[in-house]
């Protein structure tokens, strides 16, 4: 296992996703003594942020690139518009708006398609 980068609490309180240089998304269940119950190969790059915004995972990487995931691992969506390492994300609890920042010294409001 590489270094872990990023880490953040699952709104359950009991599972917490994990970002690594080894460019994969862990969650971990606390329940079951901090046993990794999922892993997902997200990115080309270490992930340098998580967050879980209503049924979704969204992920940040140095591969420039930000994924929105489903609670089990599957990718929805797959964000690309950076000229360098997407340093971290947000978004709003409607998932309507995306927010990144990146080391080519910007930040991007992205405006998600309605379903």
């Amino acid at each position: 296992m590489k270094k872990l980068v990023s880490l953040r609490f699952h709104p359950n309180s009991y599972q917490v996703a994990s970002g690594s240089e080894d460019n994969s998304v862990k969650l971990w269940d606390l329940r079951k003594q901090g046993a990794c119950v999922l892993t997902i190969p997200a990115h080309t790059k270490l992930v340098s942020d998580i967050r879980f915004e209503g049924s979704l995972l969204v992920t940040a990487s140095y591969d420039m690139k930000v994924k929105l995931w489903t609670e089990w691992g599957v990718l929805v969506r797959t964000i690309t518009g950076h000229e360098n390492k997407v340093t971290s994300v947000c978004a709003t609890k409607d998932l309507k708006h995306v927010i990144t920042t990146s080391f080519d010294r910007t930040f991007k409001l992205w405006r998600m398609k309605d379903n």
